[in-house]
């Protein structure tokens, strides 16, 4: 397994008419590539109100698109796709865990690859693992 820091955070709900970010105000994250399948771990600790925000577009385990950065901010960013796995209030912060796949493709191709594979009647998680414009 291979860890770095995660430096900044965008998710886009994928069950929306368009793509409307929410970009996530980081105290601390974390990114872990299993380096098994393509699987990533992502952890983040968030304020209040971004956590609560996440646990709004996640409540129906819906697959969410995840823009990071990695180690520092100037570096180019990359796409995820990914599932919120837990959502724990820690007081005055929280921390997310998601599991998801790297992307090569675009936000708009990924946000039409799940449109599609929704009405095709594929469920999240096969969504997830589809490979979907996912690394090799």
């Amino acid at each position: 397994m291979k860890t770095f820091k995660l430096v900044e955070l965008t998710l886009y709900p994928t069950d929306q008419v368009s793509l409307n970010e929410k970009e996530m105000k980081l105290s601390e994250g974390l990114i872990i590539n299993k380096e098994e399948d393509n699987e990533w771990v992502l952890e983040a600790v968030l304020g209040k109100a971004d956590l609560e925000s996440v646990q709004e577009i996640s409540e129906d385990r819906k697959v969410l698109l995840a823009q990071v950065r990695i180690t520092k901010p100037e570096n180019r960013p990359a796409m995820f796709l990914v599932q919120v796995q837990e959502v724990n209030d820690l007081g005055d912060e929280g921390n997310v865990i998601m599991k998801g796949t790297l992307a090569r493709e675009e936000k708009s191709e990924l946000f039409a690859s799940i449109k599609r594979m929704r009405q095709e009647g594929m469920e999240e998680e096969e969504i997830l693992t589809s490979g979907a414009g996912t690394t090799e």
